[in-house]
């Protein structure tokens, strides 16, 4: 099994789940959720998981469970890039030039 890491940056409270835009090394992701109780982590691992056909057993935030700022630690049994998966979604700059 492989391993993946993807470092974000989280707006939980927005009007609907997206991926915004790469900004330096992180995806920007917009999650519909509150930020209480951990349901906006609970949203954004089923939205990675609903985007990528990931299980979201699979998907673990390994930093930021607090924060805007999370890294997340993804387990895969191919060699498929998530970053890229995600960031070919993106609303805005998807290829992260300015």
């Amino acid at each position: 099994m492989e391993i993946e890491k993807i470092k974000l940056i989280v707006r939980p409270g927005s009007a609907s789940n997206s991926v915004e835009e790469i900004i330096g090394d992180r995806i920007k992701i917009k999650i519909s959720a509150q930020p209480e109780k951990g349901r906006a982590n609970k949203a954004l691992i089923a939205f990675i998981s609903g985007k990528t056909g990931i299980p979201a057993k699979d998907i673990r935030i390994l930093s930021g469970e607090t924060s805007n700022f999370k890294e997340i630690e993804i387990s895969k049994n191919s060699n498929i890039n998530i970053f890229s998966i995600l960031s070919g979604l993106c609303k805005k700059n998807p290829q992260g030039n300015t």
